[in-house]
Formats: C-alpha cells, sequence, structure tokens
C-alpha cells in the first residue's frame, strides 16, 4: 500500500512539473496584456533560438525601442534568409525608423522575389514616397492593379489627384473605394474636397454633413462645410460652424470672424456682423480695406451715412492706389455733407488722380457740371 502511494506521489510531482508554464509562455501572456517591460525580461530568461528572438523584436518593437527590435530581427534574418513574414516586418519597422535606404532594398527584394503580391509593391511605394521618390505613384498604381481591393494603395491614388486638382481621377478612385467601404472617412474626407474645389457645394455639404454622422470632427471640416453652407444660402448653418471654429480652436482667426459677419449681415443682424468685423480688424496686421469696406455696406444699410463716410475714409487710408475705393469714398461724401463744395471737391480731386484712365470718370463729370450749376443758382 505505501509503494502504490509513493508511486501515486512521484506521478503527481511529475505533471505539477509538467504544467509550470515555461518562460515563453509567460512572456506570450505579458505581451498579450501589453506589458512589454515584463514581457521582454521573460523572454531573456528563455532559451535562445529563432523563436525567443523573434518575440524579442516584437515586444521592442511594441515598446517602442525601435534599435532593439531592428537588432533581433536582424540575428534571425543572419540564421534564416528566407523568413519572409520577419523580412517585411524588418523593412516595415526600417521604414517606421526612417532608415529609408535600408528598407527601400529590403521591400525591392521582396518584390523581386513575390512580384505578385501587392502589399510588397504598396511598401515598397510607401518608402518610395518618403524619399521623395517620382516612381512612387507608379508603384501605388501597380499596387492597385495586382489587387483592386487594395484601398491604401488606391488612398494614395486618389488623394494625389485631389492634391493634383485632378478631380476626374479622384471622384473615380473614390467612388470604387466607397463601393468596397462606404463608411470610409477619409475616402469620404477626399470626395468632400473634391465637391468643395469643384465649387460643387450642395454636395460638398452632403458629404461633409455624412462625415460628420461619422463623428468626424477637425477644423478643416468645419471651415469648409461652412464655407460651403454659405454658398448654398443656408447662412444659420454657416454662423454654427463658424462659431464652433472661433470657440473650439481658434477665436485668432480673422478670416472666420470676417466671412462670420457675412453670415449676420446676409439674416440682417447687423450688430453682430459690426461686431466681428472689428474683431478681424483687430487681429490682422495687413491692408484692412476689404474689411472697411465692408463695415461701410452694413452701415449703408443702416441709414448711417456719417459712419459710410468715416469707413470709407478709412478703407482708402488702408489702400490709397486703389480708385474703386476712391470713387466710393467720393459717392460717400456726396451722401454725407450738406455743402455742395465740399463734395464738388471730392470728385474733382478723384479726377485730378484717375481721370484720363478712370472707369467712372464719365459719371464723376456729369456730376460735377450738375454741382456747379447748382451752385450757381443757389448765388444767384
Amino acid at each position: 500500500m505505501n509503494k502504490l502511494v509513493f508511486i501515486f506521489f512521484i506521478l503527481f510531482l511529475c505533471k505539477a512539473e509538467a504544467q509550470e508554464p515555461s518562460a515563453l509562455q509567460v512572456g506570450d501572456s505579458l505581451y498579450a496584456l501589453g506589458d512589454y517591460g515584463n514581457a521582454i525580461k521573460a523572454y531573456k530568461n528563455a532559451a535562445q533560438n529563432t523563436s525567443q528572438k523573434i518575440k524579442l523584436a516584437k515586444s521592442y518593437e511594441a515598446a517602442g525601442n525601435a534599435t532593439q527590435a531592428l537588432n533581433y530581427y536582424k540575428q534571425v534574418l543572419v540564421k534564416d534568409t528566407s523568413a519572409i513574414v520577419i523580412k517585411y516586418n524588418y523593412g516595415k519597422l526600417l521604414a517606421t525608423a526612417g532608415r529609408l535606404q535600408k528598407a527601400d532594398s529590403v521591400f525591392k527584394k521582396l518584390n523581386k522575389s513575390y512580384p505578385d503580391n501587392s502589399n510588397f509593391v504598396y511598401q515598397l511605394a510607401t518608402v518610395k514616397e518618403e524619399m521623395k521618390d517620382s516612381t512612387a505613384q507608379t508603384l501605388f498604381a501597380q499596387a492597385y492593379f495586382l489587387d483592386d481591393t487594395n484601398l491604401n494603395a488606391l488612398y494614395k491614388l486618389a488623394r494625389r489627384a485631389v492634391t493634383k486638382r485632378n478631380f476626374g481621377f479622384a471622384q473615380n478612385y473614390v467612388e470604387k473605394a466607397l463601393v468596397l467601404d462606404p463608411n470610409s472617412t477619409r475616402f469620404l474626407t477626399l470626395k468632400a474636397l473634391s465637391h468643395f474645389y469643384l465649387k460643387e457645394y450642395h454636395e460638398a455639404v452632403k458629404t461633409y454633413e455624412r462625415l460628420l454622422e461619422l463623428n468626424q470632427s477637425n477644423e478643416q471640416l468645419h471651415e469648409k462645410l461652412a464655407i460651403s453652407y454659405t454658398n448654398t444660402n443656408q447662412f444659420e448653418k454657416a454662423i454654427e460652424h463658424y462659431t464652433i471654429l472661433i470657440n473650439e480652436y481658434s477665436d485668432k482667426v480673422p478670416s472666420y470672424h470676417t466671412n462670420l459677419a457675412r453670415a449676420y449681415m446676409a439674416i440682417k443682424e447687423y450688430d453682430k456682423a459690426i461686431r466681428h468685423i472689428e474683431i478681424a480688424i483687430v487681429l490682422q496686421d495687413i491692408p484692412l480695406d476689404g474689411e472697411y469696406l465692408q463695415l461701410s455696406t452694413i452701415y449703408k444699410k443702416q441709414g448711417n451715412d456719417k459712419l459710410v463716410f468715416e469707413m470709407m475714409r478709412k478703407a482708402v487710408q488702408e489702400n490709397p492706389e486703389d480708385e474703386m475705393l476712391q470713387y466710393f469714398q467720393v459717392l460717400a461724401a456726396d451722401n454725407y455733407f450738406k455743402d455742395k463744395t465740399s463734395i464738388l471737391n471730392y470728385y474733382e480731386r478723384y479726377l485730378e488722380r484717375f481721370g484720363a484712365k478712370g472707369r467712372y470718370r464719365d459719371v464723376a463729370k456729369q456730376r460735377i457740371r450738375d454741382l456747379k450749376k447748382e451752385l450757381h443758382f443757389e448765388k444767384e
């Protein structure tokens, strides 16, 4: 009986020992939990073999230590030059670490060995793109030709087309991508930009609104959408998005305030329009004739001839070479001043400066004649 118990005890110890996890298994568990530092320690306690080195490489890569990760990948490749997955990971990490020449060499060899692999061509293209090599676009096209579901390659082609204003190509690429992935925010963004730059504002609005439904929110989106709403006469919505731009992104961008003012003008909220133009004026360190002209327009709608004249005077001071501003100042003076002699002086100064080639010279000459007649009759 004692002998039987002893045998069972020995078997129990062997079973318990067999169930104790190895260093690699411990490392795998820690790696899965994202505890890369301790995973590395566990892997270093394991036997020195290819599996251990690969796991160390992946752990160092996940921990952000590219130098050590590349070192272990290289050690594996020295012993096994046919390890395709390791070569692929090694090449990607080289590219991420900015070692572009080496990455280029790795992916060239992979492409040569596996010419029908779309992803190898795509990875080579991304490296070429980082190197500012003009062959990158050809390689992206080749990657897409090899696999028409390669959305990464298709995106590169579509984005390049938008950048180069080749909107026909861009929209063709985008529509193909959206058939495969209707909710792709990156392709929807390119679609919206294409419509925007083609001034197809109604279509741009639809696409930007779809992006909002997909929880996309960034400064460019709100700005382009605000402009699109303005150009489709949806001024309240434009105001909403310019307000988001000012409150959530930057209240120091003059154009946001200027465009918001225009939207307020369109719905006849003149006081708000004036406030935002005044903010834009304070923010800008460039000629402000456009802003003063806009203010004069608002004051004209309000029937305030004095402020119309004052704004036109400031506009001319900002840009004294602009004939149109000079003539608008003359008209503002004509509406504001009661003294005909003062008004006459403005018209005569305009003719002295622009009379020979002035666009408004005939109208100005006629008005001078009328003023002189009026003054003559007043004297008599």
